[in-house]
This record gives C-alpha cells, structure tokens and sequence, in this order.
C-alpha cells in the first residue's frame, strides 16, 4: 500500500533527507513526534507517532490526535503508535477521550501498537473502546472491516 505524505511533525523524529514536505508545529524536549500521512488506495488518514508518552509529552500527544481527526479529509484513522516505547496514564487518558471523541465524529479508527503501548491498554480495560492491532497492515483491516459493517 502507497502512503503519500503530507505530513506533519510535532517534533522532528530525526534529522534525515526527505522527498516530502514536513511542517513543524510544536517542539518538546521529550522528543514526541508525528508523522500524518494519507493512505488514497484505504481511503485512510495514518498518525504515526513516536518517543514516549509521558506527562509531559500529553499536551502534544493530545494535540497530534487532534490534527489528526480534524485535518483529513478522510472518516478513517489509524494511529500507529508502533514506534512508542511508553504510554504513562496521561496518555492514555488522552487516548479514552480521543476514542470518545472518534465515536461521536462517526470517525472509524484503530490503534496499531506494540507491547508497551497495548498491554496498558489491556490492563485497564480500555481495549473494550480502543480498537487495538499490533500491525499497521491489521489496523488497515480493521478498518476497512468496521467501515463495511
């Protein structure tokens, strides 16, 4: 599946040549980043999401979720938060009111993440609100299979 870029970072992942052009909007010294990206042939908008969401990583994380609901065109979101490597409990705080959030926009999502993302996730029972995969490519099929529903 082609990605197409149009993109947008919360803070620069790293520094590394691009053929796509990257707008930055928020800086943290926590290292938060994220990458939106359209998915034309899913007819999906992807948030990719790296560093560690902590408490002071929040107010970003929550922004990043934000611009992604608001700033596609598209009623399909996933969030792949495979490259996280912690999600405190104000993230996922963050990801309860955003799933509420998605819910009442009719915006169908799923959240891609590893171990460290989605095992808090179970732990807490928010896996009953948050569609949760471990892959991006499952995430995708999630998607498309709640979409057609």
């Amino acid at each position: 599946m082609k990605l197409l870029r149009t993109s947008f970072r919360v803070t620069p992942l790293a520094a590394r040549a691009t053929r796509h052009r990257t707008r930055e909007m928020l800086t943290s010294d926590r290292g938060l980043g994220m990458a939106v990206e359209f998915a034309p042939d899913a007819d999906a908008t992807v948030g990719r999401i790296s560093g560690d969401i902590d408490v002071l990583a929040a107010p970003s994380f929550a922004l990043a979720l934000a611009h992604l609901a608001d700033g596609g065109s598209s009623s399909r979101l996933i969030v792949d938060m495979t490259a996280v490597d912690f999600v405190g409990t104000s993230g996922l705080s963050i990801l309860s009111e955003f799933a509420e959030s998605a819910k009442r926009q009719h915006i169908t999502w799923a959240l891609a993440g590893n171990r460290a993302v989605l095992r808090p996730i179970e732990a807490i029972g928010l896996d009953a609100m948050i569609p949760t995969c471990r892959t991006v490519r499952d995430a995708f099929d999630r998607v498309e299979k709640i979409a057609h529903s």
